[in-house]
């Protein structure tokens, strides 16, 4: 009886004995799906931030920018991996207006760095969209749910994204 218990004690340990992996998969997580901003705001708050200084129709117009229009304030990315760091080509859209450059995430530390470039628009939402991708400076997410966050005048600020449908 004793055997018994030790094959079975062998066998619940055979998890703790396997190697784990602390990187992402960076390729599923960023790759092969349009990435749709969903809100951007102050890191550890749950609402969107206020860009347009208290103007509601100028909030109303880029909020209908975001919810109604299925191409706006999206992003795509492509690249090839090499160990745990995953870079290549990035595009997407503002309101109207595409953008396109260079990225790169590291699956071990989650940092990213993007270089996009793309033109301004009046819409304030979007110009921060825009100025977001570029400041970014880590990751955090999965394959449904990405995170970028990045830091401006001394507050952390977290982008929302969902894969669109």
């Amino acid at each position: 009886m004793k055997t018994v218990y030790r094959i079975i004690g062998l066998f619940l340990l055979l998890p703790l004995l396997s190697g784990c992996n602390d990187s992402d998969d960076v390729a599923a997580i960023f790759t092969g799906k349009t990435w749709k901003l969903n809100m951007i705001s102050k890191d550890g708050e749950g609402k969107m931030y206020d860009f347009w200084g208290g103007n509601e129709e100028k909030k109303e117009l880029s909020m209908n920018n975001l919810t109604k229009k299925a191409t706006s304030f999206t992003v795509n990315f492509k690249g090839t991996v090499d160990g745990d760091l995953i870079q290549g080509q990035v595009s997407g859209t503002t309101v109207t207006q595409p953008m396109n450059g260079q990225w790169s995430a590291n699956g071990k530390n989650h940092e990213f760095r993007a270089a996009l470039s793309g033109k301004d628009e009046e819409d304030p939402l979007a110009r921060s969209f825009l100025e977001g991708l570029n400041s970014a400076t880590s990751y955090d997410g999965d394959s449904q749910n990405l995170y970028l966050i990045y830091e401006k005048q001394g507050v952390k600020y977290r982008m929302f994204f969902r894969v669109a449908k």
